[in-house]
């Protein structure tokens, strides 16, 4: 049973409405109609005449491959996030005092405090050659010479983009805890379950949509992430935004407009169909009493 309910305004409604369409579906819409324009080259700019040119561009040169890659690393760092945010967002409710916990989340969210360009350059500090994680290897005889691989590869990538982006996980995940029923957990108790019996039985079941909110907004992040790719993955290193930009600087509007299409249908998938299966839409339902 709920509470009672504000009435909605529609005068109220009206403008927030009107602002959502205006710098949400519009500019979207406007991208898509775009992308099946065609190219001008005595205007510099894009003619209303239906082409699937800028489609066609995807699978030349290697750009299809950015494409794939760029979703398995979005994909890759989600579930790396999710297995840290899940404990961390479970010690922070569940095992935490009131300041602990308030302190816990300040340590989570003090990065953002900072330049994101300087949190993806400290990364540099520690794994270069002559960075802090080489010279504590060095130091403890684990190994002879400076590991190589630890910079500008898929690994300093990932690295960077879960420490980039793992409040975005741990949140979502602390917001569905927090509306799980305390008695549940306690009833488990009561009848002899154990602590993952009643983790896999109670808990992960009921903050399913938290974990879809979590995997999502890292998801979402890392597609358009381009700051830990430019600085910790190499010249060679690419991502769907940095072809975009590469895409831009040659004024191929449609193909830009045409990759940028691709990567909204898959997102827009994902949040249909996590909202079909885990419920995504009840996270922010009320459950008041």
């Amino acid at each position: 049973m709920t509470g009672p309910r504000l009435p909605i305004s529609p005068v109220l409604m009206t403008p927030p409405l009107l602002a959502i369409l205006a710098l949400g579906l519009a500019p979207l819409t406007i991208v898509v109609v775009w992308s099946f324009w065609s190219w001008d080259p005595s205007t510099y700019w894009i003619k209303p005449d239906l082409s699937l040119a800028g489609y066609a561009g995807i699978l030349e040169a290697g750009r299809w491959t950015v494409i794939v890659s760029t979703l398995v690393k979005a994909f890759g760092t989600a579930l790396l996030c999710l297995l840290i945010a899940y404990p961390t967002a479970y010690a922070v409710h569940f095992l935490a005092g009131r300041r602990l916990s308030i302190i816990l989340l300040a340590l989570i969210t003090i990065p953002f405090f900072t330049s994101y360009l300087i949190r993806s350059f400290s990364w540099r500090l520690v794994l270069g050659r002559t960075g802090v994680l080489n010279t504590w290897l060095q130091d403890l005889g684990i190994i002879n010479a400076p590991l190589d691989w630890l910079l500008f590869s898929n690994f300093a990538v990932i690295v960077g983009l879960v420490a980039s982006y793992l409040p975005f996980a741990t949140f979502p995940l602390l917001l569905s805890m927090r509306r799980v029923d305390p008695t549940f957990l306690a009833a488990a108790q009561d009848l002899g379950a154990g602590f993952w019996k009643s983790l896999t039985s109670i808990l992960l079941p009921l903050t399913m949509s938290g974990i879809f909110a979590g995997f999502l907004f890292v998801f979402v992040m890392v597609v358009g992430s381009s700051t830990e790719v430019q600085m910790l993955g190499g010249a060679g290193a690419s991502i769907v935004s940095v072809m975009i930009n590469d895409v831009m600087r040659v004024a191929n509007y449609p193909l830009a407009f045409a990759i940028s299409t691709i990567v909204l249908i898959v997102i827009f998938g994902l949040v249909l169909i996590g909202n079909r299966i885990f419920g995504l839409g009840s996270l922010f339902e009320d459950q008041s009493p």
